[in-house]
């Protein structure tokens, strides 16, 4: 059975919203609706509508584009089911700057709140994939972090060190969460680049 989730998602989102600088930021599903609660910084950047599970993967490009800057990319669980080979590409190209926070509520959010099947170990298939020990150095790793406490203690060393880091977090949600409202992709990705000095 999975492990009941214990961070509740925007505690988890404030912790890391204090913390952060000018790292990049890419959400997606549910995130998109409740990071700009929290944050509303210029290098954030929102993914739901250009692929259901792929915000790692555009983050991945973001990463290895800009090696100068951590990228950090709240991704849920069950966009990483629909998306599992994604972890054999971040651990192949394994950039030090990747920051990966997978949010594991067991379910399909956004879409009806469906169940994942239980039994799924996200950090095992991580492991597997070979994200642990990768990167330039051999520092990737993989980990699972199950209280806020934990999460806030462990920020600054997963914001400063070199990685590729894969974070398993259980969250649950107990705050309503606001209306789906997503327009102007393409000036979304405009601000990006200008904030990334690339227009």
């Amino acid at each position: 059975m999975g492990v009941p989730a214990v961070i509740e998602r925007m505690d988890l989102f404030r912790a890391l919203a204090a913390r952060r600088t000018d790292e990049i930021v890419v959400m997606t599903m549910t995130a998109t609706l409740q990071w700009p609660l929290v944050s509303r910084h210029e290098l954030d950047f929102d993914f739901l509508a250009f692929g259901m599970g792929h915000a790692g993967d555009f983050g991945l490009g973001l990463a290895l584009a800009r090696p100068e800057r951590k990228t950090i990319v709240l991704k849920g669980d069950g966009g990483l089911l629909m998306s599992l080979g994604s972890l054999v590409t971040w651990a192949a190209c394994a950039p030090g700057n990747l920051l990966v926070l997978l949010l594991e509520n067991r379910s399909y959010e956004l879409t009806g709140g469906q169940p994942l099947p239980p039994r799924v170990d996200f950090a095992a298939l991580a492991r597997a994939a070979g994200l642990a020990g990768g990167g330039a150095t051999g520092t990737g790793k993989v980990e699972r972090i199950e209280t806020l406490a934990r999460f806030a203690d462990a920020l600054p060393r997963l914001l400063a060190e070199d990685g590729p880091h894969f974070v398993v977090l259980p969250v649950t949600t107990r705050e309503a969460l606001p209306p789906v409202n997503h327009s102007d992709h393409a000036g979304r990705i405009r601000q990006l680049q200008r904030a990334l000095g690339m227009a």
